[in-house]
Order: structure tokens, then sequence, then C-alpha cells
């Protein structure tokens, strides 16, 4: 029972009920409809191509591991090329968080575009009928948006335009956690394969509540995460224990925590803003798995294979360590340091 609970506790502030984050439409965003049909033009002139690869949607980390990755989605996103180029490039996948595409993610891929890489920004929800999950994070699994990543990845491999050796991935908050588990080496080894997947990848403000135990990146990855110390939506802490582990154990990671930032704090065209609709807990414990996806009972120390994502959302309601209501957007200077942390990172990386 008291796995149960905890783990309840662990996604109560990811997965309650609630009404329709309506708070997020006051947000500049970009329509899912017309990104799935008209080219878009980055603020560099670039005009983007409409693409679509296969995902998968699984259910749990264990499952997808064993080769159980659920039923399959044929997302889409835009490609941008560089407008001078030669030879394969080194390309760079945009995951949007839990509001979607956003205007900072078409300014965040101009910049990388402007710099030589080619720009990938996909698009989890549409195919699956979801808008966002901002008051909802148990629309789709978080194994779903990690697995989505290395579909992406697996799609620029078979592009005779890119580098299937210099491949990076940039996400923010839902975003952030999908490309910083999918540097995680047991997730990639299983998907992908040894020594195939992302070479450089930025996590911004990720959530950092589910960490393998191993604490492993995949063969020849780097990985930067970006925080600022008042974000209020995820746990600073979960994320530095996260990096401080990798380090310990020789990886390529490192994290930079940004004094005064908030969540979303790339955001330059949104101001500190409330979102009351968001459901959140910075408080509950890490919840840690195995190599193979098994999550381990905090209160055993030893792996539970019963335990699921079943019981992550039985008792979130009653566990008490949830909340309404995050600060998001950014002050002046705030999204132009995530900006040149983000060109500086890639360029030693990629």
């Amino acid at each position: 029972m008291f796995a149960r609970l905890l783990a309840g506790a662990l996604l109560a502030s990811f997965s309650l009920p609630s009404a329709a984050a309506g708070a997020d439409g006051a947000l500049p965003t970009v329509s899912s409809a017309s990104f799935a049909s008209t080219p878009v033009t980055l603020s560099n002139g670039v005009k983007g191509s409409i693409i679509a690869f296969e995902s998968r949607t699984p259910t749990d980390w264990a499952p997808a591991i064993r080769g159980d990755a659920g039923p399959a989605v044929t997302l889409n996103g835009q490609l941008f090329l560089p407008e001078r180029r030669s030879g394969k490039l080194p390309a760079i996948i945009v995951v949007p968080g839990s509001g979607n595409i956003g205007t900072h993610h078409l300014a965040e891929a101009a910049a990388l575009n402007s710099a030589g890489y080619a720009t990938l920004i996909i698009d989890p929800f549409r195919a699956r009928g979801i808008t966002e999950t901002i008051a909802d994070q148990g629309r789709l699994t978080w194994v779903a948006s990690t697995y989505d990543v290395l579909a992406a990845v697996r799609y620029l491999q078979t592009r005779k335009d890119v580098d299937p050796a210099r491949i990076g991935a940039l996400g923010g908050s839902r975003g952030g956690t999908g490309v910083m588990m999918a540097a995680a080496a047991p997730f990639t080894q299983a998907v992908l394969g040894s020594g195939t997947g992302l070479r450089a990848v930025l996590a911004g403000y990720p959530w950092c509540g589910t960490q393998f135990q191993s604490a492993r990146l995949s063969e020849g990855t780097a990985l930067l995460v970006l925080q600022g110390d008042r974000d209020d939506w995820v746990s600073v802490q979960q994320c530095q224990d996260a990096v401080h582990a990798m380090t310990v154990g020789g990886q390529a990671a490192s994290m930079r925590i940004i004094a005064g930032a908030l969540h979303a704090f790339d955001r330059a065209d949104v101001p500190p803003t409330h979102i009351p609709e968001a459901i959140t807990s910075t408080i509950f414990p890490t919840v840690y798995m195995t190599d193979a996806g098994v999550y381990i009972d905090p209160r055993t120390g030893q792996p539970a294979p019963a335990l699921t994502a079943r019981d992550f959302t039985d008792y979130a309601a009653k566990a008490g360590f949830a909340r309404k209501g995050v600060t998001i957007g950014s002050r002046p200077g705030d999204a132009e340091a995530f900006m040149d942390e983000m060109i500086a990172f890639f360029a030693r990386e990629l």
C-alpha cells in the first residue's frame, strides 16, 4: 500500500482531473492544424517542409523496454534546412512541452538553423487527439513522450541530408523530460540499439521525478539541464540529484541554475504569468527504475514488478501532495540567456 500511495503522490501533480487549461489559451501558441498543413517560415527566412514519421504510445517503461511499445501513431513535424549547406548536416529535434508548440520553439529553431543545424520541430499531440496536458499530464505517458524523441531520431537517420552521428535534441518542460529520458542508456539501447542515439541533449526545466537508478547516458551523449531557481512547476532538486548521479558515474552531464528564473524562462514574449489550472507538486519523493524499467519500491529498496503506472493515479487525489497554480515566463534577459547557453552547448557538443 505504501508503494502505491507513494507512487500516487509522485504523479499527483501530473494526473489529477481538472478543468480544461483555458489559461494557456492566452499564451502565444502555434496552431497544430496549421502546423500540420502549412509550411512555417522562420524569422531567418527559412521555410519548413512538412514531414511525418511513425512513433508509438507505450503505456509504461518496462513494457516499452521489453519491446511492447504500444500502438503506432504517425506524428507530423516541420523540418528546416539551413540555406547555406554542404554535405550532411547536424540536426536538432525541438520537442514542445505541455502547451504544445509555442512561438519560442520557432525562435529557437531559427537561431539553431542560422547556426547551421537542420532543425525538426515535432508535434506529439495532434495525431493523438490531445490539445495540451497542462491540467492533466496523464493524457499522455511520459514514456510516450520519450519514445517520440527516439522515433524522430530514427526518422532523421534515414535522411541523406542528415549526419546520423550528429543528432541532438532540445526540449522544455514535458519536452525537456522527454529529451532527458531519451538520453538514458537503458531506453535508447532498447529502442535504437547501442551507440545509435543522441549526441547532445539540452533539457530545459524538465520534470525529473522518475529516474533510472543506474544514471547512465547513452554512449557518446552529452547532457545539459537548464533550470531556474524560482521554478514552481517542477523540482529543481530532483534534477540536481539526477545530474549529480550522472557526473559521479563519469557521465558527460552538467546543469546550470539561472538565479531568479521561472519555469519556461525561454519564452521571451511571455512575462511572468500565473497558470491557475496547472496541477503540480514539487515535494513528492523521486521514484527510481531498474534498467529494465521496473519501479523500485522506496519502502524496501527492491524492484517491484507489480508496481505500474496505474498505481501512480489510483491514489493521486488522496495523497495530499498536489496543488494548483504555477507561474511561468521570463524576465528581461532570461530568454537571451537560455538562447546563448543553447547555441554554445550545441556548438561544443554537436
